[in-house]
């Protein structure tokens, strides 16, 4: 690798690094829309996560879906997955759709 672009890599990733942005677009699991065709009972919560399906685990994808349903204890059950057309950053395009479960 060339001097320049060993330069313009260290600096573009300390620009992403410091303002925490990187960690929102190649990080964690995070909270995104839900698709208006999902359909849920009156009852329940649909809520939507992006993802990096390289770096993250099924376990890690369901306990971020019920870490953003309203009722702590909630379970949650899979509803749909899409790669394509969504609002997750370009490094996390995965979205999947998750149904919140309270616990009754």
């Amino acid at each position: 690798m060339r001097r320049r672009d060993c330069i313009a890599l260290l600096l573009g990733t300390a620009a992403l690094g410091g303002c925490g942005t990187y960690w929102q677009v190649v990080g964690e699991p995070s909270e995104t829309n839900v698709p208006e065709e999902v359909s849920v009972q009156d009852d329940q919560k649909a809520v939507g996560v992006c993802y990096n399906g390289n770096n993250t685990t099924r376990e890690k994808l369901s306990t971020a879906a019920r870490d953003l349903c309203k009722e702590p204890g909630s379970t949650v059950q899979f509803r749909t997955e899409d790669l394509h057309f969504n609002d997750c950053p370009l490094l996390k395009k995965r979205r999947a759709v998750f149904v919140c479960i309270d616990p009754k």
